[in-house]
């Protein structure tokens, strides 16, 4: 029975419009839940920090802070799992949320290139994980995936995850192009320039650390491999990151139209379904706005206002033919820059927030610092830019030192403590002093990471 109202549930969203993936389900406990929502995949190599993260959906849960009702996976086929303490009404309405997540993943233009295998590849690099930490033992193992994990965000997705080395140095000579008619001037001569490349490393600021590290640091074929792994894995959640408010809002949006459009739930699931949505896009808490919340209300939003302007003949798509179109063509940044309007910021109560006294930020006071539109947009776009990582750039090798440049941008100021533990991870893959220009309260610093530990020159 339940299976059927599945299977009915999936042709009303194909029926819609929607082109997921084929999607297979499984019922799991809770722990195995938590465990999952951990690792962010059924099965991926051991570290201590997904213990920690496990640790954190337990104790919430028990709490009543939070439940997870069911993690999907972009991969084809789709991978879902259901808990096995929830009602039928709360699978049905999951059911339907899963079925717009594939979607999202398959026609998305940033899930593009994603790697469509990566449950199956996961388990791959656990096993080879599992093989260094027999051979070499599980604590240096450990040490490299520490830093690994701590520059995983520091990836180029321009330039994605198949790259070749730079080029090696090479001297290449070219004749020179004579004027037309230069024999008429008796000006005919041979002539020859002579190009080198591969002269610099880096050829040109790179931002991909990751991928610089594992190439050009004197690392183990072993440390090598295990950066590999964790950079491919990063590549993998980059375009989660990047679409969250409005893959969550998408999935939200459409198993509230689902649900509406299926015609046997009872009186009690029809209201059990209503308390459930409204629990699943209720604004947040504790300084904190939740993106399914964000991403449904601006989806409803769109749909409403296209609806009108097809209606006035001021549009040749109506609500649902913009709302696909959003869903193919968008992230988060361009989403929120392009549809939440200030009217829509303005209905929904959005602020910006920070600490009472900038310059201590420890005495704990938080307040409202605006609720401008530009100071709410600025303040909800600034995380989601670079993987929410610093922009960082190797700019190049003087004399064996690594030299980094940190680009300020909208991003801010370094943190020095995160600044000082990074380039001290740094310094132990490359073996060498590891120096970063930046800037910090509008001045420029460096930052030096040596074997004598690290400083600052104003």
């Amino acid at each position: 029975m339940f299976e059927d109202r599945m299977i009915d549930l999936e042709k009303l969203a194909r029926d819609a419009g929607l082109f997921p993936f084929d999607t297979h389900f499984e019922v799991i406990p809770l722990d195995i839940m938590h465990e999952i929502a951990a690792y962010g995949l059924p099965t991926r190599a051991q570290h201590w920090s997904y213990g920690k993260v496990y640790n954190h959906h337990k104790i919430h849960g028990a709490m009543g802070l939070s439940k997870i009702y069911e993690i999907v996976l972009n991969n084809d086929p789709c991978y879902a799992f259901l808990l096995d303490t929830n009602d039928e009404i709360e699978n049905l309405l999951v059911a339907a949320h899963v079925f717009a997540h594939s979607d999202f993943f398959r026609v998305n233009a940033y899930f593009d290139g994603s790697n469509r295998n990566m449950v199956n590849e996961a388990v791959e690099h656990a096993r080879r994980i599992d093989e260094y930490i027999d051979k070499h033992g599980l604590e240096r193992v450990e040490r490299v995936m520490d830093i690994g994990f701590a520059l995983d965000r520091h990836i180029d997705p321009h330039k994605g995850l198949a790259r070749k080395k730079y080029p090696a140095r090479q001297v290449i000579e070219k004749e020179l192009r004579q004027a037309p008619f230069a024999d008429l001037f008796g000006e005919a001569h041979l002539a020859l320039t002579s190009q080198v490349i591969g002269d610099k490393i880096p050829p040109h600021p790179e931002r991909d650390l990751v991928w610089f590290l594992a190439n050009y640091a004197p690392l183990e074929s072993w440390e090598k491999d295990v950066l590999e792994i964790i950079r491919e894995e990063a590549y993998y959640f980059y375009p989660q990151f990047e679409t969250k408010v409005l893959n969550e809002g998408w999935a939200s949006f459409w198993h509230a139209e689902i649900l509406n459009r299926y015609a046997n739930l009872s009186p009690r699931e029809t209201i059990d379904f209503a308390s459930l949505h409204s629990s699943v896009v209720q604004p947040g808490g504790r300084a904190q706005l939740n993106p399914y919340y964000l991403g449904y209300k601006i989806l409803v939003d769109v749909k409403e206002r296209w609806d009108k302007l097809y209606g006035a003949g001021e549009s040749t798509l109506d609500g649902f033919g913009k709302l696909f179109e959003v869903r193919a063509t968008e992230n988060d940044i361009s989403f929120l820059s392009n549809y939440l309007t200030p009217d829509l910021a303005i209905k929904l109560k959005l602020f910006s927030y920070g600490y009472a006294n900038e310059k201590d930020e420890h005495d704990g006071d938080i307040e409202i610092t605006s609720r401008a539109y530009d100071e709410v947009m600025r303040a909800m776009l600034a995380p989601r830019y670079n993987y929410g990582a610093p922009k960082i750039f190797v700019t190049e090798i003087a004399r064996g030192e690594l030299r980094l440049r940190h680009d300020k941008g909208s991003l801010g100021d370094l943190d020095l403590r995160y600044a000082e533990k990074t380039l001290g991870y740094i310094f132990e893959l490359w073996k060498s002093p590891v120096i970063m220009d930046a800037t910090h309260d509008d001045k420029p610093i460096r930052l030096i990471y040596a074997s004598s530990g690290f400083k600052v020159e104003k």
